[in-house]
């Protein structure tokens, strides 16, 4: 079965046709959405919704995969905001003939796959959601806010009126329109463009930079283990196969201190959409644990509990800012925020030039485009 018709296996909706107003909508479901509402909150408290497919609880807003402060720029960016001076890079491995590799040695690593060349970079072990001290009334204050549903399209409208300028719609799955003047995108720029009805309504450049940010599938799987299992601080980069072009599971683990766990792994391979089916995914996380078993013995017999999940989109390790115009943007009604936001250099003397703003990914492109709101 390929993920399209998965995603269609998804419970059966009751249809409710019904359309509503609200003048700011936020659409997102990870840590940078929990950011944006407690910003809003003080001065718009009563004129935003966010727009979810589920819940969101301290668990699900965290990073899934590895940890993603990693390469010079980011790095240095996020020690300039954060006190993690004393935070050392920790570096990235392969495994291939029956050992593990630095990358850069002699030895060459299996053909890396898109998203893939991110994770070689050193990084620094930092939590995402604790540098940013979110809490559970934090993430209790978005559900209060919530609309739970799924989008089949989006609309631009173009508004006459003065009072409640209707500048969106977003079609719901069960029937439901909800019009806003202000909307705040924290998906993927390449998943509007493709659920915008009417795409002539952007330029050509901003086409362009929409398409850039197409990324593939992540397939997700962690483990929360009750004893250490894997005795490495780096990234380990294991091969899906030493024959064929398939890619690789990357994954970092980091020990704790909690009942019943005592360290847990976090992985990520990314997945072609079209050829990805639910045999294609199960034997890649069968691989996965036989690559595990095999490198440390101590995984065989562990009691561990199992997280997988996909996802329609990943993060863009490389986006070109200078494709997309800010104002062109706020004529729209329309902010991105998140991991693949655009970055604006406000000025040369801030320290945020263009050039040091397109260095940017992943965690720390979606610190500083939220400073930037």
């Amino acid at each position: 079965m390929a993920f399209s018709d998965i995603l269609k296996l998804k419970k059966e909706e009751q249809k409710k046709e019904e359309t509503i107003f609200v003048r700011d909508l936020i659409v997102g479901s990870d840590i940078f959405t929990v950011l944006l509402v407690k910003k809003m909150a003080p001065e718009h408290k009563d004129s935003f919704k966010i727009l979810s497919e589920a819940k969101l609880t301290l668990e699900n807003i965290q990073n899934l995969g590895p940890y993603t402060i990693r390469g010079e720029a980011n790095i240095e960016a996020i020690k300039s905001e954060f006190n993690l001076d004393d935070s050392e890079p920790v570096y990235s491995e392969f495994y291939k003939e029956m050992k593990f590799h630095k990358f850069h040695s002699r030895t060459k690593p299996m053909t890396l796959l898109e998203g893939e060349d991110f994770y070689t970079h050193a990084h620094i072990k930092a939590e995402e959601a604790s540098l940013l001290d979110l809490t559970l009334s934090d993430v209790e204050r978005v559900n209060e806010c919530l609309i739970e549903n799924r989008i089949s399209s989006v609309e631009k409208l173009d508004s006459t009126e003065l009072i409640d300028k209707k500048n969106w719609a977003i079609h719901c799955t069960n029937g439901l329109i909800i019009e806003c003047e202000n909307l705040y995108w924290g998906e993927s720029p390449y998943q509007l463009y493709h659920l915008l009805s009417n795409k002539s309504v952007f330029d050509n450049e901003t086409v362009e930079y929409l398409e850039s940010t197409k990324t593939p599938l992540a397939l997700y799987v962690n483990f929360n283990f009750e004893n250490v299992v894997i005795d490495k601080e780096e990234t380990i980069f294991f091969p899906l196969s030493f024959t064929h072009e398939w890619g690789h599971f990357i994954g970092d683990v980091s020990n704790v201190d909690e009942e019943n766990v005592k360290q847990v792994a976090r992985f990520v391979t990314f997945v072609n959409k079209e050829e990805s089916t639910e045999e294609d995914i199960s034997k890649k996380i069968r691989l996965l644990k036989k690559n595990i078993e095999k490198n440390f013995e101590s995984f065989k017999g562990e009691n561990y509990s199992e997280q997988v999940v996909l996802t329609e989109n990943s993060p863009c390790s490389k986006i070109d800012d200078s494709m997309l115009s800010e104002d062109e943007l706020k004529k729209k009604s329309l902010t991105f925020f998140s991991y693949n936001a655009p970055l604006f250099a406000k000025s040369e003397d801030d320290g945020n030039s263009a050039d040091s703003c397109g260095q940017l990914s992943y965690f720390a492109r979606g610190y500083f485009a939220h400073k930037n709101i």
